[in-house]
């Protein structure tokens, strides 16, 4: 991997600015490196590489008129592909979808661009961003930089592999369930799932995006520092964002009691309590309660919606959405169900707050183990203690539920397979900025970094 893209966004932005290094010499360095890696790993399945190089002329040409620049101008990025970008496909990993083309792109990435950032193309997700790899019958797999055979998480796994691998400094990711935090887990980088209402949503557009799905799903930066994800979010952000403060209570939980968590994440989490001192052991409160009505919510949209989607081409859909649409076939979808659901949450909402309020940030685990196998499935077990059935991303989960912000945090390898260890850090409502800077300062005391694959 050369030093240039090697770089964070930060650096690059500045010495844009500056003029120490060119636009284009930043694109066509992510160019060499695209042509170098994606090969082997599948990440950016959409490229708009020529676009972005007349892009990368212009944003030079700017500078040197002196025309004004934006926090980002000439730095590159990329989006997961069902983010709207004008005239481009948004199929969403799906052979059903694939010749959707946008007319408009979305907020996020028109506030990226607006910034001056320069997309580089859209990244692999799982079909329909609904699993926790990202494999589909369209584009096929993406493979985890550090391990070929390993899954890079989902659905925003192409973007955090291209990230992680110096495809690409930055990136636009999306969360419902974890679909940022679980990749950035499993490949070794830095993402933030913002708090609800913080970045304008965007929808995996053509598919329909109920109620619950507007709640839970957020767009977020995804980098290899936190300073970078710092950067974007200013850009991305609607409301004036709160300014940092030390919060005056860290909790630390190794577990929610849903799932059991391996020794490597639980030493992750330790490590960053002891880097951060000083921490008090508690969780937050109805982990069950709050997964079981984010569930039915979820449950109850999808069955609702996604058959008119789908039609006749069962047939078409990736191996793990037919095992999903079969294992729901039964399912009655209940608005009296859905309403009570959402009534409760609403309660849970505010049990969490005022949990928060006394504990502003918590540190846990944010998947339970480390990357499985590309394209497989979750272990049946983790270190001797069999899997429970439901969703396995519980811990990430929590947070989409209610709204609240989360950073994953790079740590350390695991022993024995050397794969990446995240922790995730979740704050109180409107605590990004405070979030971030926990962030960066783990990662200047050396407890936490991006995690740099070999190849």
């Amino acid at each position: 991997m050369s030093a240039l893209v090697a770089r964070s966004a930060t650096w690059m932005a500045r010495a844009v600015r500056e003029r120490d290094v060119s636009a284009l010499e930043l694109f066509e360095a992510h160019a060499e490196r695209i042509a170098e890696r994606d090969p082997q790993i599948n990440a950016l399945v959409l490229p708009r590489l020529e676009e972005a190089r007349a892009e990368a002329v212009a944003a030079d040409a700017a500078i040197a008129r002196g025309d004004a620049a934006g926090p980002l101008h000439g730095v590159p990025f990329t989006a997961k592909d069902p983010l709207a970008v004008a005239g481009m496909r948004a199929p969403n990993g799906s052979r059903l979808l694939a010749d959707h083309v946008s007319e408009a792109d979305c907020a996020p990435v028109a506030r990226m661009r607006a910034a001056g950032a320069i997309l580089l193309g859209k990244t692999n997700v799982s079909e329909f961003a609904m699993w926790w790899d990202s494999v589909n019958r369209l584009f096929g797999a993406t493979a985890n930089p550090h391990d070929l055979t390993r899954t890079a998480g989902g659905s925003s796994g192409g973007e955090a592999a291209a990230i992680g691998s110096g495809m690409s400094p930055l990136g636009l990711g999306s969360d419902l369930g974890g679909s940022i935090r679980n990749p950035c887990h499993f490949v070794g980088v830095w993402g933030l799932k913002p708090g609800r209402g913080t970045v304008p949503f965007a929808e995996h557009a053509p598919l329909p995006a109920g109620p619950g799905i507007r709640l839970f799903g957020v767009v977020g930066p995804m980098a290899r520092t936190p300073e970078d994800l710092g950067l974007a979010l200013r850009s991305l952000a609607t409301p004036a964002l709160a300014e940092p403060r030390r919060p005056a209570r860290i909790a630390v939980f190794e577990e929610d009691g849903l799932q059991p968590v391996s020794r490597d994440c639980r030493a992750a989490v330790r490590r960053i309590a002891d880097a951060l001192g000083d921490t008090v052991e508690a969780a937050p409160p109805n982990a069950a309660e709050v997964r079981g009505a984010f569930d039915t919510m979820l449950a109850t949209e999808t069955a609702t919606a996604l058959p008119a989607v789908v039609g006749d081409r069962f047939a078409e859909l990736s191996p793990y959405l037919q095992a999903l649409f079969s294992s729901g076939s039964g399912f009655q979808p209940s608005w009296e169900a859905y309403l009570d659901a959402s009534a409760r949450l609403a309660r849970y909402e505010n049990e969490a707050d005022a949990w928060f309020a006394e504990h502003p940030v918590a540190v846990c685990p944010a998947v339970p183990e480390v990357a499985p196998p590309l394209g497989g499935s979750w272990s049946a077990e983790i270190d001797g203690i069999p899997t429970r059935p439901g969703g396995k991303l519980t811990l990430a989960t929590y947070a989409s539920a209610l709204g609240l912000p989360a950073v994953c945090v790079p740590v350390m390898r695991a022993e024995g397979s050397g794969l990446p260890v995240g922790v995730q850090l979740i704050g109180a409502r409107g605590s990004e900025l405070t979030l971030l800077s926990l962030a960066a300062g783990l990662e200047s005391s050396g407890a936490a970094g991006w995690l740099r694959p070999e190849a």
